[in-house]
């Protein structure tokens, strides 16, 4: 059995776990603008390439994947998205539209014209803009042309964008703070930080439970394995891939397997240094002592239990923390290790090019819009629960098992929100 463990490159697909509720958000929630943020390797680039190839198949929304690395000025930006448009011509067929009539050198007239011509075909063009942090230097050198992108991206009817970047991406907080229009920022949904898997999806990928021939493991190697990824989907496949054996099953764990190789060393300096200085210095405390409730945090730190409870919440968002009964540790053994190995020169590493006020400016932003989707969400399910057991009721004993299991799940989920929301508070 050939490894089945992907490592190298973005997944969509049956190679795809998790991100379902995500997914149905951005592909159907009342919002027109989402930005998602996560760290190297959590897969951004998969979730917007898993958008594209569901919204083709359903048909309504016509996906546009926009990748802008390699942007260094709003001309090359621009033609990044004209060569987007070209490679997939095929699609804009049905709204009459033909590349070489659209705008070819300005990417603002040229999303425009495509958002007109959605909207009078009746459908949407979604549009799925990757490696988004060149935005930063573009807004720096050229704000008047990024102040026209912002407004097609936010403008609405024909047009639905979800983009994703590393937290850097706060940094237009600082950048735009002198803007006389809206800062890029504002009008995206910015709710949804791309995290960690879910338990359950978490152990279908590590059983390979959407393949015709799974990975066979015991439940104590599961368990070790989410364990030590914290259910990261990368580490997830890398630790797998480590692990696996030609007959199709997966060995226990050795200290070997969790060596952070060149690779990981690299995505984990990256993903540091777009901490902001505070945020640094927490997770050196919590790494110092493996262990940390809040309190003991805004002590170490000497800042108030109430900024570090909604910096704990981003970085556990995001990986780089998670709690353990309540008290924060490192986000995953890997990142543990490196940390541990690499904390003299870290102790070296440049400033955090974003200031404090640009991280607090995000965290309140997010916090409220995390706190109105989380209360959307908990008033969705509490619905649907009431209809369920009305259902229970009407049928007594003849009640159908999967009536009672949605019941059962649905009370799950509205557990797991409520302390969510208690958690932002």
């Amino acid at each position: 059995m050939w490894n089945p463990y992907v490592t190298g490159s973005y997944v969509t697909g049956s190679k795809h776990y998790g991100r379902k509720e995500l997914i149905d958000h951005l592909l159907h929630g009342a919002g027109r603008a989402y930005w998602v943020v996560g760290t190297r390797r959590i897969g951004k680039t998969s979730l917007l390439r898993q958008l594209e190839l569901l919204a083709a198949a359903e048909g309504r929304l016509v996906p546009l994947y926009w990748d802008m690395q390699g942007s260094d000025d709003f001309t090359r930006l621009s033609q990044y998205l004209v060569d987007a448009v070209w490679e997939h011509a095929e699609r804009l067929e049905p709204w009459g539209v033909s590349p070489e009539a659209l705008p070819q050198e300005d990417a603002a007239e040229l999303l425009a014209a495509l958002r007109r011509a959605a909207a009078r075909a009746g459908q949407e063009l979604l549009l799925l803009g990757d490696e988004t942090e060149v935005l930063i230097r573009i807004a720096q050198a050229e704000p008047q042309a990024m102040q026209r992108l912002h407004r097609e991206l936010t403008a609405g009817r024909g047009l639905r964008a979800v983009l994703t970047s590393t937290q850097a991406i706060y940094q237009l907080h600082d950048v735009c703070q002198d803007w006389p229009t809206s800062p890029f920022l504002a009008g995206f949904d910015m709710a949804q930080a791309l995290g960690s898997l879910s338990a359950d999806s978490a152990r279908a990928l590590i059983m390979q439970a959407q393949e015709a021939e799974p990975v066979r493991a015991t439940g104590e190697v599961i368990d070790a394995i989410c364990d030590a990824t914290n259910n990261h989907p990368y580490l997830l496949q890398l630790l797998c891939s480590r692990l696996f054996q030609e007959e199709g099953w997966l060995r226990p764990i050795t200290a070997d397997d969790l060596v952070v190789d060149q690779g990981l060393r690299g995505f984990f300096k990256v993903d540091f240094q777009s901490l902001t200085e505070a945020d640094r210095q927490i997770l050196w405390a919590v790494q110092q002592a493996d262990v940390l409730d809040e309190t003991a945090l805004a002590r170490e730190t000497g800042r108030s239990v109430v900024e570090l409870h909604q910096r704990v919440h981003n970085l556990v968002q995001l990986g780089y923390l998670r709690l353990v009964y309540g008290q924060a540790a490192i986000g995953n053994q890997f990142l543990a290790n490196w940390l541990a190995t690499e904390r003299a020169a870290l102790d070296q590493a440049p400033a955090a090019q974003m200031t404090e006020a640009a991280m607090r400016k995000a965290l309140v932003s997010r916090q409220a819009q995390e706190a109105s989707f989380l209360k959307t969400r908990l008033n969705a399910l509490r619905a649907r629960l009431v209809e369920l057991e009305a259902v229970r009721a009407r049928d007594l004993l003849g009640v159908a098992p999967s009536v009672l299991a949605e019941i059962e799940r649905l009370q799950r989920q509205i557990k797991q929100l409520r302390q969510l929301l208690g958690d932002l508070r």
